[in-house]
């Protein structure tokens, strides 16, 4: 009877140090609040208008690696098309950590809280924090505190979690709360952010803020357009001067100039305002109290690459390569319609792994069916062609979704992509070859070289209609529209 009780005790024992270590393992799960409210409870919902609102949002053209943005936090339908346009700009674009800046809605703090560990949820599933570095943070005891409480109902960083699920893989956030402080507070925590990235290109950082609140829409018109333009100059002791005057608002001030005190200690060198508007745009309601939303994006030049086709010179890619690639893209959409998800393509040519834009078109019948592509030379080509052509499939929004049947009477067509130029004399186009980018304010169109081919323009009409594809007039060209030229490499399955 003794050595049962004993075999029973150590039983007990080797039960109670099990359950302390699964106890140590579960990490705490923040819940959503807003959920059902912000944006839909339903996860296929929630999905179909996320993508809806990404693949309406116009593409940003750039060649420059992205760093930070600044997207709104109301309920999706208010500003979720504005925010898309950020989430488009990122969109599956290679991050490990996003770091979300918020301000409290329901909290004043002395310092910036940081979510420590575990995870945030959404109906789209669980999205973890980054704990190794939140823990570099907390270790900065002075400016960061962990207080998970001033999470619980704070929604301006819950409402980016769908767009960052939506837009990116494999990624965690560091979730971190701001309230109004003095400015040299946000240097010190800007100080500190900055050492943690300023050797990283796989981190982004999200400012989460609305702008304007509560004024009609001709003076929220009015206060954002200087707001933006102070944001635009990215002079953050400016803004902030301005904020502190009533010149300017900004719900999430603190989360804004944060993030723009970071980007300039890391080189950031650009910055876009990529859409505005007010809820009464959005809407389509009353004008005389309204909340105003933007997105901006910041990002800084990349390394310049070789020019994959050199003008006028044989083709960098071969017959068979061309054949694989467009192979690949094919199978890449059939594998999509039939399973719902992205298959990774493995290839080891190297080339195929150099990183490149390009543009994949879908014809049926000599007709367009869907063309969508990357300018950004920031992926493996590979891999942007085999995204490009799902997304030509599924998400131009000129177009119904591609269905199965329908697949093997479409013809795909590519378009590799040197890098882009800027240029100022339009006698440097060279129809035929140049593509060309014209970009003005918040709106953007391209046009790919062979589509002047098809249509006969010369190069007065070549840039007349790329400004109509931008929805600008068709002389903005002449005046102080930016042009950019790039030639490509075009090969299709339909000779």
């Amino acid at each position: 009877m003794k050595k049962f009780f004993t075999i029973l005790t150590i039983l007990a024992v080797f039960a109670t140090f099990a359950i302390e270590d699964a106890l140590a393992l579960k990490q705490p799960v923040k819940e959503p609040n807003v959920s059902g409210h912000f944006y839909p409870a339903d996860a296929k919902k929630l999905s179909s208008m996320i993508e809806q609102m990404i693949a309406g949002a116009k593409p940003f053209i750039s060649e420059n690696h992205i760093y930070g943005i600044i997207a709104p936090h109301a309920g999706y339908i208010y500003s979720g098309k504005i925010a898309a346009s950020a989430y488009k700009a990122i969109y599956m674009k290679n991050y490990s950590t996003v770091i979300i800046l918020s301000p409290s809605h329901y909290h004043y703090l002395k310092k910036a809280a940081v979510y420590k560990s575990g995870s945030f949820k959404t109906p789209l599933g669980l999205v973890p924090v980054d704990s190794a570095f939140t823990n570099e943070l907390l270790k900065n005891s002075r400016y960061f505190v962990y207080l998970p409480e001033v999470f619980e109902k704070e929604h301006a960083i819950e409402v980016q979690i769908p767009f960052l699920q939506k837009s990116l893989n494999n990624f965690s956030i560091v979730p971190v709360i701001i309230s109004d402080s003095s400015y040299p507070v946000y240097e010190e925590i800007s100080d500190i952010l900055a050492k943690l990235i300023s050797e990283r290109d796989d981190v982004l950082i999200v400012a989460s803020t609305d702008m304007s609140h509560f004024h009609d829409q001709k003076k929220a018109n009015a206060i954002d357009k200087t707001t933006l333009s102070l944001i635009a100059d990215n002079d953050a002791r400016v803004l902030f001067d301005n904020l502190a005057v009533g010149n300017c608002e900004l719900c999430g001030a603190a989360a804004v100039i944060t993030l723009m005190l970071t980007m300039k200690k890391i080189g950031v060198n650009q910055t876009d305002i990529l859409a505005y508007a007010t809820s009464a745009d959005t809407t389509n309601s009353s004008t005389k109290r309204v909340v105003g939303y933007s997105s901006v994006l910041y990002s800084r030049s990349s390394k310049k690459t070789q020019n994959i086709i050199p003008e006028g010179g044989k083709d960098m890619l071969t017959e068979t390569q061309k054949s694989e690639l467009l192979s690949m893209a094919r199978k890449s959409i059939r594998d999509y319609l039939n399973s719902g998800e992205r298959q990774k393509i493995q290839t080891n040519d190297a080339l195929f792994l150099e990183k490149r834009g390009a543009f994949v078109t879908l014809k049926k019948n000599g007709m367009l069916r869907g063309c969508i592509g990357r300018v950004v030379a920031d992926e493996p080509l590979i891999k942007v062609i085999c995204d490009m052509a799902v997304e030509a499939a599924t998400g131009d929004p000129r177009f119904p979704s591609v269905s199965k049947n329908e697949l093997d009477s479409i013809d795909l067509e590519i378009s590799v992509m040197s890098p882009i130029e800027q240029i100022t004399d339009i006698s440097k186009i060279k129809v035929g070859i140049h593509g060309i980018i014209i970009r003005k304010e918040f709106a953007s169109g391209l046009l790919l070289p062979q589509v002047a081919t098809e249509y006969g323009w010369n190069t007065e009409q070549f840039l007349e209609q790329t400004c109509v594809k931008a929805g600008l007039n068709r002389d903005e060209w002449k005046k102080g529209a930016k042009i950019f030229i790039f030639s490509a490499e075009v090969f299709g399955e339909k000779k």
